[in-house]
Parts: structure tokens; C-alpha cells; sequence
């Protein structure tokens, strides 16, 4: 049972946001500056738990937040959003407050922090454990026939793609990505003799650029491969998000014309102790998908 006494007054309940919200999201995403995002909201409504809270003066949404289950004690929030309109109310602290009660205090919780909510996430007992950079930019030069050992995915790939996943991740991410199939633009698989060795997915952030992930390689060079293989089919600059203290990765991506743009930090909620093989983990998902 979720409470929410902190809710600030004059706000209604928060409840429990799905498909028939997907209006209001895209709304609250524009309210705030960023781009509709409308697949991406529809693909989380979907698969996640979404919590939010009506606009009190009836217009859309004053504030929403996402919560995606891994494993019983681990998860991770995206999109935390709370209208220009309504910001310094405290109906940030509220909606983060009842997700982590809704996650339960066994569960340790990852997100992705701009400087503008690490402060709020410090104050709730989040801690940084490590640094992403996002990375934007056409790839040069741009590949002109298929990448050695690459080639795109099938739907009877699948199985092997979420055993891939869950091996390098560490828990059951087949949610989100039993769903790329229809969601992202292309899907590149990367074979040896024996079978899938890792995987790579593009999938257009509206219509400014073209992200890289969830990408999972046995080894950087591999990764570089799988990269390439979609950037040249992107129609859009690419972005990827890269932790730079693996430098391999962020200096092949700067040396390939691909520049940083924006600086974020991964923070967690409790114990977050190694699980699965992270040095075959190279992006994420989504920003919005710790």
C-alpha cells in the first residue's frame, strides 16, 4: 500500500497513470522543454509503473514520475517532471516519496540526474556511483556496406537477445526489451560460430536525434561495430551515453565526429551492489531506464 501524506495541499491524489494518459505526458514533456517524446511515453506507459497527479486547474498533468521493476530489489525512475507552473511546491519530493514507498525499503533504486534534481535526490538518501556523458553527432565517416559479423535482428532473435541481456545486466530487463521489436528503428545482432553474442537497438528520440541503446558487446570493439552498423542508417545525428571513466568508448565516439552535449550522473537508493557482467553493459536503454 502506497501513501502519499506528503502530498503538497491543493494538489488531488496521486494515482496511477496509464495508456489513456498518453496526451497528458506528452504535454507535461513540452511544458517543460522537452521534446513529445510520444513512442517513448507510450512504450513506458506500457511497461512501467507510471504515478501522477492532475493539474488542480484541470489542464493536463501538474507532475508525473516513472517507475521500472528490474528484479524485486532493484528498479529504476525516469522522467520525473513536474510543471513550470507548479515547480518549488514540493510535488517533486511527493511523487519521489511515494514511488520509493511504492518500491518498498528492500529495493535499491537507480536513477539518472541532471544538476537541476540531484539536489532533491540527495535529499531523499540517493548517492552518486558513477558519470554519463551523452554524446551527439553524425558518425564519420559513415560505413558504406554491412558490418563483419552484424547483422539486423529477427523476431526469432529474441530469446537469445534477452539471454544476452539478462546475463550482462544482471536481472530481467525482457519488459522493455521484449518490446524493442516494435519500438526501436533497427535492432543489430553481433554473431560468432556459437550464436548472439551481443546486440545493439536505434531508436529515434522524436525527430532530433537517433539513440544508441541498450547496447551490449563482449568487448569495446565489438560495441564500435554495433554502432556503426546503425549509425549509418540513421537518418538523425546519433546520440549515446557513455560513462567516461571507460574512456575506450568516448574517445572512439569523439574521434568518429560525435560530441559531448550533455553531463549526467547515475544515482541509487540503498546498497546497489554488482550483479551480471556491467563491463558488457555499454549504454543504456533510455536515460529514463537506469
Amino acid at each position: 500500500m502506497t501513501v502519499d501524506h506528503d502530498r503538497p495541499s491543493g494538489f488531488p491524489p496521486i494515482r496511477r497513470l496509464g495508456p489513456a494518459d498518453l496526451k497528458r505526458c506528452v504535454a507535461l514533456s513540452v511544458d517543460r522543454g522537452w521534446s513529445p517524446e510520444r513512442a517513448k511515453w507510450s512504450l513506458l506507459l506500457a511497461a512501467c509503473e507510471v504515478f501522477g497527479v492532475d493539474a488542480p486547474d484541470g489542464r493536463g498533468l501538474a507532475g508525473a514520475v516513472v517507475l521500472t521493476r528490474w528484479a524485486p530489489d532493484l528498479a529504476s525512475v525516469g522522467m520525473m517532471l513536474v510543471a513550470a507552473r507548479y515547480g518549488r511546491r514540493g510535488l517533486g519530493g511527493a511523487l519521489m516519496g511515494h514511488l520509493l514507498t511504492a518500491v518498498g525499503e528492500n529495493a535499491v533504486v537507480t536513477l539518472f540526474a541532471t544538476d537541476t534534481g540531484r539536489p532533491l535526490y540527495e535529499k531523499l538518501g540517493f548517492v552518486p556511483v558513477r558519470r554519463n556523458v551523452s554524446f551527439l553527432g553524425h558518425l564519420q565517416p559513415r560505413p558504406r556496406k554491412a558490418v563483419d559479423g552484424i547483422r539486423a535482428a529477427g523476431r526469432a532473435d529474441l530469446p537469445a537477445i534477452l539471454a544476452a541481456d539478462r546475463a550482462a545486466f544482471g536481472a530481467d530487463r525482457g519488459a522493455i526489451i521484449g518490446r524493442l521489436p516494435g519500438f526501436a528503428d533497427r535492432i543489430a545482432v553481433l554473431e560468432n560460430g556459437v550464436g548472439i553474442t551481443g546486440y545493439a537497438a536505434a531508436w529515434r528520440n522524436h525527430v532530433t536525434s537517433t539513440v544508441i541503446g541498450p547496447l551490449v558487446a563482449p568487448d569495446a570493439e565489438a560495441a564500435t561495430r554495433l554502432i556503426a552498423d546503425l549509425a549509418a542508417r540513421a537518418r538523425t545525428p546519433v546520440r549515446l551515453d557513455l560513462d567516461p571513466d571507460r574512456p575506450e568508448l568516448p574517445a572512439w565516439a569523439h574521434a568518429h565526429g560525435l560530441e559531448p552535449v550533455a553531463r549526467t550522473v547515475v544515482m541509487a537508493h540503498g546498497d546497489l551492489k554488482p550483479r551480471g557482467t556491467p563491463e558488457r553493459l555499454y549504454t543504456p536503454i533510455s536515460v529514463a531506464l537506469a
